[in-house]
């Protein structure tokens, strides 16, 4: 959980007085704290700071606080924020349009400090867990289409890949590597030094390909790469500097040779038949 200095909320209200009275609770909670008087000091805060939270009054001149709260709510970068109302009203309409709009809470004037600080703690609180959650989400996603040993996309999502392709029907290239005869390096030399081989060819592959390439390990000593549609002359100098990097590889060219096989494709097939033209594009390749 973050410290209390972490946390920047900002304070909205068309009343300078306002805005020094909850900056005095909230200081001796050490929060950092940020302060806008209207609809334009708050969208240019959002820009320029990471707020945590946001204080907003309610009855200000203009844009009111329930119009500034929808446009946050629009905004991609700013609909998470949640927003506390300010309002000296209790009437019924007032609060349930605050919820409407996409407040998560609301505090009466005048305030009570203990009751200001507690919910201000509550919302960021509620705010931390949410980003950890959302954090250790994005991890397990990640580790679900990635390799372990070697770190490179899987099967999984190589496939997946191909499929939207397919779907949207726009010309790529896949480039398939096999390490040939892999099976004699773990008799020779055990699993724990074939695996260390295997990552520094799956190293090799990442670093001979270009920027925002696809590259997997699809099972044991198979890889893949999937490109863009550039010209020939391009994915033959990948070709060559996949050689070159094995060429000036003493770990790798003295114990290890590979086959590659290319397919460019450039109409409506299946995923089971581009598996089988670059299978039988690497069994051409070796005969």
């Amino acid at each position: 959980m973050r410290s209390n200095d972490r946390f920047n909320i900002l304070i909205v209200d068309d009343e300078k007085f306002n805005i020094e009275i909850v900056a005095t609770y909230l200081k001796e909670q050490e929060y950092q704290l940020s302060y806008a008087l209207d609809a334009q000091g708050v969208l240019k805060a959002v820009k320029q700071k990471d707020i945590d939270l946001i204080l907003l009054d309610i009855n200000m001149p203009g844009v009111d606080g329930f119009q500034v709260c929808s446009m946050l709510k629009s905004e991609s970068a700013t609909k998470d924020i949640p927003i506390i109302f300010l309002t000296a009203h209790n009437d019924i309409d007032y609060i349930s349009r605050a919820f409407e709009v996409g407040g998560v809470d609301y505090i009466n004037k005048p305030f009570n400090p203990v009751e200001l600080v507690a919910r201000v703690k509550t919302h960021l609180q509620n705010r931390a867990y949410l980003e950890d959650i959302k954090q250790k989400q994005s991890k397990l996603a990640q580790l679900s289409i990635t390799d372990p040993l070697t770190k490179l996309h899987n099967t999984l999502f190589f496939e997946s890949q191909i499929k939207i392709k397919l779907k949207h029907e726009k010309p790529f290239w896949v480039i398939y590597v096999k390490i040939e005869h892999f099976e004699k390096l773990n008799t020779l030399y055990g699993f724990h030094t074939s695996n260390k081989i295997l990552k520094k060819f799956a190293q090799l592959l990442q670093d001979a390909c270009v920027a925002k390439s696809i590259v997997a390990r699809l099972y044991g000593v198979h890889f893949a790469m999937i490109l863009k549609d550039y010209d020939e002359k391009t994915i033959q100098n990948i070709e060559k500097q996949i050689f070159q990097h094995y060429h000036t590889s003493e770990d790798l060219n003295n114990v290890i040779n590979y086959s590659i096989a290319i397919r460019h494709i450039d109409k409506q097939t299946t995923l089971e038949n581009i598996y089988k033209g670059l299978q039988n594009a690497l069994k051409s390749v070796k005969d």
